[in-house]
């Protein structure tokens, strides 16, 4: 039993990283260039809108791949991490260096801050666990009742600030960020309670293949961190290949999206 599990659970937190790089690039590009760009060029309902718009979905439902396997990470980071306080500042700097490019992205460049990039999501949460933790640790003595109702006040509190921000997922990321966290060391749980909770959230119901694929890699990690080669270049890709998109947005479709 344990030789089958452990041949299923085979893919560093690297790799993962990587994964979720690969989805989300993908995601991106159907959202800028396909989205804003070709199909704005194309007519409705023409043979070649409706191939556009297959890969588009297509593309996108490749894309919920990316956001559950940044938040388990996140959680893994929480438990794993020397400081979580250096951990939540480099977060910190990176929702700040990557606000522009995704406001370009999202928006335009007149709505600065109107909407924020998912490392604010990611920040929250890890705030969110930490402020739960430090509210138990306060109560240990309170039965369980009072434990969980502490976490569910943090978690509240969290989803609000998330919402009031405008965040990227939004309550939703922060509240998977607890559940995967409180359910850590029983990966299939784990998994079960993390799909289940995004599928309640689908823009799509064809984006739901995304999500299980997501959670599928999520069960299959070793619990090993793999190359710590390249941890700022994994951190810099989410800005980076959203200002590139941009640029080839504009080579391409100039017009269409600023």
């Amino acid at each position: 039993m344990n030789e089958a599990k452990s041949s299923c659970q085979r893919l560093s937190g690297s790799t993962l990283k990587w994964i979720a790089c690969i989805s989300m690039l993908i995601d991106h590009t159907a959202f800028l260039l396909i989205g804003y760009g070709v199909l704005n060029t194309v007519s409705p309902g023409t043979p070649a809108y409706h191939m556009w718009i297959q890969l588009y979905y297509i593309m996108r439902s490749i894309g919920r791949i990316a956001f559950p396997i940044y938040v388990f990470l996140l959680t893994e980071g929480i438990v794993h991490t020397k400081s979580w306080t250096r951990y939540g500042i480099r977060l910190g700097i990176f929702a700040v260096l990557s606000e522009l490019p995704f406001d370009w992205m999202c928006v335009d460049q007149s709505s600065i801050w109107e909407d924020q990039n998912v490392f604010f999501t990611l920040l929250i949460g890890l705030l969110t666990i930490k402020t739960a933790e430090f509210m138990c640790s306060k109560a240990e003595k309170a039965n369980e009742s009072i434990r969980i109702l502490l976490w569910l006040a943090a978690a509240a509190i969290g989803s609000i600030i998330a919402e009031l921000m405008r965040t990227d997922y939004g309550y939703i990321g922060v509240i998977l960020a607890v559940l995967l966290y409180l359910s850590r060391k029983d990966r299939k749980k784990q998994c079960i309670l993390g799909f289940l909770w995004k599928s309640c959230h689908l823009g799509r119901i064809s984006f739901l293949l995304g999500i299980a694929a997501a959670f599928l890699l999520i069960y299959a990690y070793s619990g090993k961190k793999g190359s710590s080669a390249g941890k700022y270049l994994y951190y810099g890709f989410y800005p980076a290949h959203i200002l590139l998109l941009c640029i080839l947005y504009q080579i391409l479709f100039a017009g269409h999206f600023l």
